[in-house]
């Protein structure tokens, strides 16, 4: 055999043991957050550990983007596509939805990811949650934590997104069925304004709620300001904002650092698939933070401990409920824009 037969053996050989290698070699992870940015300890915070955690363990490169504005959002999609250098934009919020409807009908090769909205086009994945069903645990550690039985409810913007959780929260406390109710929700109309979030909070105080539950972003942690001015409870939402007060007892977790993490790498093994994927409590993408299974996660996360102590009754419910809705015994309404 000749000496170059060798030299071309040996490269073949290489080859075939060599790991496969994907179109995406060499591309990063493009990260556009929403309009309230880092910072909030909710939504953008918790979906860039999601990113970030893909970015480590793939040994990736991670770039991102704090839009100030929903103008912005077009720019930063056209830019990051154009670019050809991601192999996934992921694009955090519902209000993207119109921008990037028309960026990837400019880009069809490119894969993007949207959290929270969908988008019909065959390379968007579409990430949502059954945030109705975590709505509907926290309420019932609502119902039986409060001792007013008024509850009150501050949301960023009146949206079928934010009535979801809502709605799943008042079938929660009706559920536990200890007389609590939930007074008339009130809505601070952004997701960046704490100062407004902490004047409707003390207003729901005002009328006897001991015990406010923020779902609205960074204008939530004024709502949360305003529980721990006044001595109540309070409730955090999508990542464990417990850590911020030992006043706030509980939080939903919108587990959306486990939908990112897990489309980034579907991106990069070459499984990515375009279209709606909508997951709940079955499959670990919404939950509480006090579940068993999830309460020292955000505990180490954010090196503290929870100082109220939620009664194994409670907490037998809670589970209870958790299982018959995994099982499909419970069905969590849905406001009619979701179908409920």
């Amino acid at each position: 055999m000749k000496k170059w037969h060798f030299l071309v053996l040996a490269v073949v050989i290489l080859f075939l043991l060599l790991p496969s290698v994907s179109w995406g070699e060499g591309k990063k992870i493009g990260l556009i957050l929403g309009t309230g940015g880092l910072g909030d300890k909710s939504f953008n915070d918790i979906s860039y550990v999601g990113a970030l955690e893909a970015s480590e363990e793939l040994g990736i490169g991670l770039d991102y983007v704090e839009p100030k504005a929903i103008a912005e959002y077009e720019g930063y999609q056209r830019d990051f596509a154009s670019s050809g250098g991601y192999e996934i934009i992921v694009c955090i919020g519902f209000d993207q939805a119109d921008a990037l409807d028309r960026i990837a009908q400019e880009f069809p090769q490119q894969k993007f990811a949207l959290v929270d909205m969908t988008v019909d086009q065959p390379n968007v994945a579409s990430l949502l949650f059954k945030a109705n069903e975590g709505g509907f645990l926290l309420g019932i550690q609502a119902a039986y934590m409060t001792e007013s039985k008024k509850i009150g409810v501050v949301g960023g913007m009146d949206i079928p997104l934010i009535r979801d959780f809502f709605v799943g929260f008042e079938e929660g406390v009706r559920w536990a069925d200890t007389g609590a109710e939930v007074l008339p929700k009130v809505y601070v109309g952004t997701w960046a304004d704490p100062t407004k979030g902490k004047e409707l909070a003390l207003s729901l105080i005002d009328q006897g709620c001991d015990l406010i539950w923020a779902v609205a972003g960074k204008s939530g942690l004024g709502a949360l300001e305003a529980a721990k001015e006044r001595g109540v409870y309070a409730m955090g939402v999508d990542a464990c904002q417990c850590y911020l007060g030992d006043h706030i007892i509980a939080s939903e977790t919108k587990r959306v650092d486990i939908a990112v993490y897990e489309t980034i790498k579907a991106a990069f093994d070459g499984t990515f698939q375009g279209g709606i994927m909508e997951r709940g409590v079955a499959e670990g993408w919404i939950g509480i933070c006090r579940l068993p299974e999830e309460q020292p996660l955000w505990e180490e996360t954010f090196d503290f401990k929870h100082q109220v102590e939620i009664p194994l009754e409670v907490m037998q419910k809670i589970e209870e409920a958790k299982e018959k809705i995994s099982k499909g015994e419970i069905e969590v309404p849905r406001p009619p824009e979701f179908g409920g």
